[in-house]
């Protein structure tokens, strides 16, 4: 139990409370106008049955004063996502959508998928609901906007046009067979398009194809004829505009019991370009207080945030979010309640999402809870296991050896936590130590994090699952946290799981759902570790080529490093591009790529 007196001591200003374990584990992360007045409603005995059981857990209570309640939103919204807290709300799927990027700073500016919104002269549109969603795009935009889309490096180095060229999706800028005047046309209707104003290209695109028609240039006007009926026919298949060229967030929320499941519409310069949904886990609060750290989460720094947000009903601190997002955006944001109207319209198709989305979910999904207890259960392990990481190391005879770890919460990749450790301390092909510094490293990390999983898996047998609790024991932590190994299937015998404490391996029947889980854990860790070690003899094969290179030293390799990635690219890349790099001229660029040529031509009289 939380100390009284050490609530009643708390501050009377703005700022976030921490609810800790003893061990220090984090199990709520909240804001406050008034940090006293907060946590002493906690102690009422008439709080509902979650809130007294989150008192009871809790030993600690922490408060970091801030400036203003502004201030202690941003920080709330940080710490949830470090420390991904049982007791708050949680957004399962918080990643950025895909945008599309139009690089106006450049002579012949490309069109790009990114997902995060830079601070240059770019403009950007969307965000789109999928990658798939942006390939339509990008595929219908080619037929009748075609801009390049290769990058700037491979655009200065290209001698001759690419595939695009060919199949009729590029106009090859790149070598010249489009006039900078042309191409920047391409580039303004291919914006109009995207901002909405779809008459208004369908207007220029007409007044085009009868003056190139009059001049009985007909191949030109057979052009523009096909791009006017592709425009048609897109604005048909448009099922909802509204008057004004607006973008707007429509979300909302369905919710039976402890589960909700949301969705939202994405509408830019008044067109619905389509929608996402997405589930909440541990939603115990009131739904003004589920909208407000919805969209706490959802809008972080770099993803695309519309100047209007729809929403069923007001969010708590609205006037917050709203100059927190006004900031983040860099311009007005409004939250509204619509009640009449297209945008009514809109909040209903939302909602329809969100219930068909919950009705999916109470249909198809296995709570990760149950499957939770039937893992602390089956492998006896001393708690429920919301965070499980594997752990898996890839080489080549020993060289260039990664180690690497993947972790799932709440049985769904955490891409944020994933990591590589470059293998230092073992020299030849040594799987045991390679784990132990692997898993020694990591754990060491966590520590200092205070954020420590609760099950390791080790992709292995025995010897694997004891180098991992030899790292454990020396920090200490093997009371905290729990292993076992899963060892590929051999002559038919079935996969095996090793645990501590335990002489033989535990074997399961094959569709069981706790060995399929395992197994996914382990499969994502073997990719990770697979990708992350051809990454590094890429970079290896770089690295020792540029330290034989009169006048390149550590500076000046970082920077090629970082750049090119490979040897292969910056053997492509021209003297100009590698020149242009920051610390290095033309004489040095000129000497890497002597030095490259002749290492080549070595190579070629060797193989012969």
């Amino acid at each position: 139990m939380i100390d009284q007196e050490v609530i009643k001591k708390a501050p009377e200003n703005p700022g976030v409370y921490v609810f800790k374990t003893e061990k220090g584990e984090v199990l709520y992360v909240g804001k406050a106008k008034n940090l006293r007045k907060r946590l002493q409603s906690y102690l009422r005995e008439d709080q509902p049955y979650k809130i007294r059981v989150l008192v009871a857990k809790a030993n600690i209570v922490e408060t970091i004063v801030t400036r203003s309640e502004k201030e202690a939103l941003v920080l709330e919204a940080n710490l949830i996502k470090k420390y991904r807290p049982r007791y708050n709300v949680l957004l399962r799927d918080d990643k950025a959508y895909p945008l599309l990027r139009i690089t106006l700073h450049e002579k012949f500016p490309a069109i790009q998928v990114c997902r995060r919104k830079r601070k240059d002269k770019a403009v950007y549109f969307g965000p789109y609901p999928s990658a798939g969603a942006v390939r339509q795009t990008l595929k219908f935009l080619a037929r009748i906007f075609p801009l390049r889309r290769c990058s700037t490096a491979e655009f200065q180095r290209r001698e001759r046009p690419c595939l695009y060229y060919q199949i009729g999706r590029c106009p090859a800028p790149c070598v010249g067979l489009i006039t900078e005047e042309e191409y920047r046309k391409l580039v303004e209707g291919a914006i109009s398009f995207l901002k909405g104003k779809a008459q208004d290209v369908l207007k220029s695109l007409r007044a085009e194809m009868e003056k190139a028609a009059e001049e009985l240039n007909f191949e030109k006007a057979a052009l523009l004829r096909d791009r006017i009926f592709a425009i048609e026919r897109t604005l048909e298949a448009q099922v909802v505009n509204l008057p004004q060229e607006e973008d707007l967030d429509v979300f909302a929320l369905a919710r039976q019991g402890e589960k909700i499941s949301g969705a939202v519409l994405f509408v830019r310069s008044g067109a619905l370009l389509g929608k996402k949904t997405f589930n909440l886990s541990r939603a115990n609060s009131e739904a003004n207080a589920l909208y407000a750290s919805l969209l706490q989460q959802f809008y972080d720094e770099g993803k695309y945030i519309p100047q209007e947000i729809l929403l069923p009903e007001s969010p708590e601190d609205k006037e917050i979010l709203e100059d927190w997002l006004s900031e983040l955006a860099e311009k007005k944001v409004t939250i509204k309640v619509p009640k009449r109207g297209a945008r009514k319209e809109l909040l209903k198709i939302a909602q329809q999402n969100a219930r068909e989305a919950l009705a999916a979910r109470l249909a198809g999904e296995r709570p990760y809870e149950e499957l939770a207890e039937k893992l602390a259960f089956t492998l006896k392990l001393k708690k429920i296991p919301l965070r499980v990481e594997g752990v898996d190391i890839s080489n080549i005879q020993g060289t260039l050896s990664v180690g690497v770890v993947v972790s799932f919460f709440e049985g769904e990749e955490d891409k944020s936590r994933y990591r590589r450790y470059y293998i230092k301390s073992t020299a030849g092909p040594d799987d045991y130590a390679m784990i132990y510094e692997t898993v020694g490293r990591h754990l060491k990390n966590c520590l200092e994090a205070t954020s420590l999983p609760d099950l390791i898996l080790i992709d292995g047998g025995k010897g694997q699952l004891a180098a991992a609790l030899a790292a454990a024991e020396e920090l200490h932590v093997l009371d905290k946290v729990d292993f076992c190994a899963l060892a590929k299937e051999r002559q038919g015998e079935g996969e095996k799981i090793y645990l501590p404490q335990r002489k033989n391996p535990l074997k399961l029947a094959k569709h069981t759902d706790i060995l399929r889980f395992l197994q996914r854990v382990r499969d994502e860790a073997h990719r990770f570790a697979v990708t992350s070690h051809r990454k590094r003899r890429k970079k290896q094969g770089l690295t020792s080529i540029l330290d034989q290179i009169p006048g390149i030293g550590p500076k000046r390799k970082k920077t090629l490093l970082r750049h090119f990635e490979s040897l292969e690219n910056l053997a492509k890349a021209p003297v100009e591009e590698i020149a242009g790099l920051p610390g290095l001229n033309r004489k040095v660029a000129q000497t890497i790529r002597e030095y490259l040529q002749k290492a080549y031509l070595e190579q070629s009289e060797r193989s012969a």
